[in-house]
Parts: C-alpha cells; structure tokens; sequence
C-alpha cells in the first residue's frame, strides 16, 4: 500500500515534528504520570476543573508520541533516526510484498525503513493502547465544562496536535494494512474538524477515510465518505466515482452505483475504470454498451474543443472494436491538443492491433496458400507502417514510457532488414527497454 503520510500532512498544511526527539524517555515516570491523572478525574472537584482535563489530554498524546520514540518526522532517515532517537537493539532486512524493508527494533517499537526513510512502525509494549481516544475524551470534555468558551483558543491548539497524531496514527494503520483502525482514525480526524472550535472540512480525509472503509470491507461507510469527499470536489481525478460504485457493487446495489459511473465519466472522461465499468454495466444489463457515447456526446455539446472527451470517445469506439470511429476521435483530440500522449499512443495502438489481427489471420491460412498470405501480411504491414509516426510522436513527448519504447522496438524489429536505419532504429529502441 501507498504510504500516505507525506501527502495528507502536506494537503492539510500540518507539520509531523511536535516534540523534540530525545533518547531517554522515563516510561516508569509516565506511568506515575497516568496513575495521578486517573485519580484526578475520580476526585469529584478536580474533575470539575477543565485544567484537570486539559492536562490529562497533553499527557495522553505525550505519551502517544513517547511510545513511538517522538519519531514522528515525515521521511526521517536512518542516519537521523540513529542520531536523535538511538542505535536499535537489533537491526535486519525483510523483504514484504516484493520490497526491502530495513526493520529497527527497539525495547517498546519497532520501526521499519524503505529506502532508506521511515515508512511505518508498531508498538509492541504500548503504555496505553488508546492515549489518543482519550486525549480527544478530555478535550470534549474541556468543551463541556468551558460553557463560556473561555478556552477556545487553547482548545484549538490541542485538537490541531490532535489531529495531526491521527493523521499519523491512521496513515501508520493504511501502511500496515489495518484498513479497519486506519479508518477509525481518519474518522476521528473529520470529527475532529467538524467540532465547531476548529470547524474545518478535511476533504482528502473524507476520500481515505472511504477508501479504508472499503478495504476494510465496511462498504456503507465507504460510500458515506466517498459521497462527502465528492460533494468537497475531492476525487482523485475521479477514482472516488469508481470506487463508490465497486462498493454498491460489493452490496449488490449496482443499479444505485451507475450513478457514480455516469456523473464521474461526465467530469472525468479519462478515467478508463469508469469509462469501462459504465460499458460493462450495460453489457452486463443487455443494453447496447455504446449508450456511454450519448454521455460523452452531451458533454461535448458543451465542451466541443475539449481533446479528453474526444479521446474518451474514441477510447469506447476502441472498446467496441469500432477502429475507425476510434481514429476519427482519437484525430480530433489530436487537432485540438498537438500534445496528448495518450491519444497518440492509442491511435499507433489500434492500426498497430490492426496489423496483429491480420497477421493472425495469415498465419491461419494453408502453407499452401502461399500467395493469400503474403497479401494478408502485406496488408498487416502497412498497418504498422501507419503506426509508426504515432508511436514516434508518442514517445517524442513521454520519452519514459515503456509502453511506447515496446511498441517501436516490435515495430522496427519487423522491419529491420528493409534498411541500415530501420535496423539501427530497432538496436536503438531494443537498448533504451533494456535500460528502463
């Protein structure tokens, strides 16, 4: 799973550095710390007294980020782990989900490196096992007992510390694939939010907090949050659209999930999960798939000049097998923007699947047939042939796609005996794959 740490401290504007790292933390002198805390708030006047609360909720995310070393720093590297926090008792590699994690292992936490930067940790001797929920329980309580909102401002400062430990936390929950506490956290993080002393719309939050329900397989509250992050314009280029309809999909509501397909292909053409979700869905149905074009057509009656619905379009055609309303479409995106890879691309693409029919279908034809086939294959290669500038003109403007350099490579390999720089165009193309 993609850490999301970086992304969301730096959307939301918050800092992840909130204490200075030390390598002495007194974890007998925190429990003391705890024991007096929870006699204060059995005292029946001291728990009167919002300072009483306010104390007890800085000692709860105190010891929040003591159990994990006051580590908390986006990136932090190993040589500055080593410096601010300690040498780990032990240290080794591990390779998870195909890549290699450097694991530090220290007496309550272990933390884990990839590429040479922190990437999660898990406390294995937790103090607490929830000093943020009640951290958050104390504030509320402040609130409660400051009915003349007295401290509102230092109410403030504690929920946006607060926040921030839960972004962490949630964003720590994702990495380790406890999608079920990652979204228990980012849940916290909008009531957080949503408390009237801060009253602030996370809107990235509202789209991971979706996104961890539905990996968590809580699909109902995956839609909750996907139908927020979308009302907040936060979809991640669409994906918010497609994954609220694989959760009513995973419910067996599909036909109250197309809406999600047919507003998201409106505002985002080129997403190709809701573009070819939406022509499943009507295969799936018995409808003729080509009802998505009447979309894309209505949204060009509003937007004719724009090069993503025409691309869109000639994407459905490609996906109907229709290859030359493919090209008419996949032309006029061209026209309308000189650069737009990824029409390029797809039209090499379909006169380039051209030529891959065709030669199938010579190489069905009897060894006897000797003269059908070569005319089938000279059919197939200029096929290619109309495929080359494309894929030329594809790559001149993405010179890092694979997808690009592979198809020239096939396509000058065919040709590499018709001439010196066919064949040199091959070698070359052939050595940049070699190198990617």
């Amino acid at each position: 799973m993609k850490r999301i740490i970086l992304v969301l401290s730096l959307v939301l504007g918050i800092n992840m550095i909130y204490a200075q790292t030390s390598k002495e933390i007194n974890f007998d002198q925190y429990s003391k710390k705890i024991e007096k805390s929870n006699a204060e708030i059995q005292d029946p006047k001291k728990s009167l007294k919002d300072a009483t609360w306010f104390s007890r909720a800085e000692l709860m995310m105190d010891i929040y980020d003591a159990q994990i070393l006051r580590a908390i720093t986006v990136n932090v590297t190993t040589q500055t782990f080593k410096i601010l926090i300690g040498t780990p008792l032990a240290q080794s590699q591990e390779v998870i989900d195909g890549v290699a994690v450097d694991k530090f292992e220290m007496e309550r936490v272990n933390f884990y490196f990839v590429d040479g930067k922190l990437e999660k940790w898990e406390v294995t001797k937790p103090l607490l096992s929830n000093p943020l929920d009640l951290a958050l329980e104390s504030i509320k309580k402040v609130v409660e007992i400051d009915v003349n909102a007295k401290k509102t401002k230092k109410v403030q400062e504690n929920l946006i510390k607060l926040k921030g430990f839960y972004i962490s936390e949630g964003s720590n929950y994702y990495t380790l694939k406890n999608f079920k506490e990652a979204f228990n956290n980012f849940r916290n993080v909008i009531e957080i939010g949503q408390m009237p002393q801060l009253n602030h719309k996370d809107t990235v939050i509202f789209y991971y907090a979706g996104l961890s329900a539905q990996l968590a397989g809580d699909f109902e509250n995956a839609i909750k949050y996907y139908d927020k992050a979308i009302e907040l314009n936060f979809t991640s280029e669409g994906t918010a659209y497609f994954y609220a309809f694989d959760a009513c999909k995973s419910l067996n509501k599909v036909d109250d999930g197309v809406k999600y397909l047919e507003e998201g292909l409106m505002k985002f053409p080129k997403n190709t999960n809701i573009l070819f979700s939406l022509i499943q869905y009507y295969v799936d149905k018995g409808e003729d798939p080509a009802k998505v074009l009447t979309y894309i057509d209505k949204a060009l009656t509003q937007e004719p000049n724009n090069a993503t619905l025409h691309f869109a379009k000639g994407t459905v055609y490609d996906k109907l097998n229709d290859s030359e309303e493919a090209v008419k479409s996949y032309e006029k995106a061209i026209e309308i923007d000189a650069n737009f890879f990824d029409a390029y691309y797809n039209l090499g693409a379909v006169y380039f699947n051209n030529g891959v029919k065709l030669v199938d279908e010579a190489n069905k034809v009897p060894a006897k047939d000797y003269e059908k086939y070569e005319a089938i294959m000279a059919k197939a290669n200029i096929e290619f042939k109309k495929a080359l500038p494309y894929m030329v003109k594809a790559y001149e403007i993405n010179n890092t796609s694979k997808e690009s350099i592979e198809a020239l490579k096939n396509i000058y390999f065919r040709f590499r005996s018709e001439s010196d720089e066919m064949n040199n165009k091959f070698q070359e193309y052939n050595e940049k794959l070699k190198n990617m």
